[in-house]
């Protein structure tokens, strides 16, 4: 439901997964290995994304039944429901900012970013009522425009976030859920801690930016020198 796609041919039906970070899909042929006994194709892309395939009618027959028939198994395992989803599209979002000319130090888990609000709204009553998390959904605009062979293409879809920010539900959720990704549950555990011992002032923007630094996208960790 993050990254994945089904598509059919020659009379079968395949799942699919491409994303940039490696990790994420060697877990995810992982599981397919389990639930299905036998192994998934792994290879990169010419886009340079990295890709797991594996042929099975049946469970992309069950997966396609949508969120109101996989409603049941879905409260039964939660936390994995979420997890899957956060390792897909979601992430540890660190803010350091001013208001009212005081530095400012902020921690929140962004469960999703989609563009089904069906998706995000089902995802946020989960949360709510099987984990006790409270999350909200933060509009962020529509897509960039894609280029596809030579053509511009802009989308009318809405992007927004499911955000967990109330610290307590985010330490929550790192206990409770957390990322399967050690990239992201890394950057979360460091930023929990920062939190905790420096509070969301001044001193919690220096110790922060002292470890990590602003790459293009995200905070990444700095590179030590021995």
């Amino acid at each position: 439901m993050g990254d994945g796609s089904i598509y059919r041919g020659g009379g079968n039906a395949f799942l699919r997964l491409q994303a940039k970070d490696k990790e994420f899909v060697k877990w995810f042929a992982i599981n397919c290995e389990r639930a299905l006994y036998r192994r998934a194709s792994l290879r990169l892309t010419a886009r340079g994304l990295y890709e797991a395939r594996i042929a099975s009618k049946s469970l992309c027959d069950f997966l396609e039944h949508g969120l109101q028939r996989l409603d049941p198994l879905i409260e039964k395992h939660p936390s994995s429901f979420i997890r899957g989803l956060a390792d897909s599209n979601g992430s540890a979002l660190v803010t350091t900012t001013r208001m009212r000319a005081h530095p400012r130090f902020f921690v929140q888990v962004v469960v999703a970013t989609s563009t089904s609000m069906r998706l995000l709204s089902y995802t946020r009553t989960i949360l709510r009522e099987c984990l006790g998390l409270k999350a909200t959904l933060v509009y962020k605009g529509k897509p960039r425009p894609k280029v596809y062979k030579n053509k511009l293409f802009r989308s009318k879809k809405r992007v927004s976030d499911l955000r967990i920010s109330r610290f307590a539900d985010v330490k929550r959720f790192s206990r409770t859920v957390g990322f399967k990704l050690t990239r992201k549950q890394e950057k979360l555990d460091a930023a929990i801690a920062v939190h905790e011992r420096f509070g969301s002032g001044q001193d919690a923007v220096e110790e922060w930016a002292s470890r990590w630094e602003h790459g293009k996208t995200e905070w990444i960790p700095k590179k030590r020198v021995n």
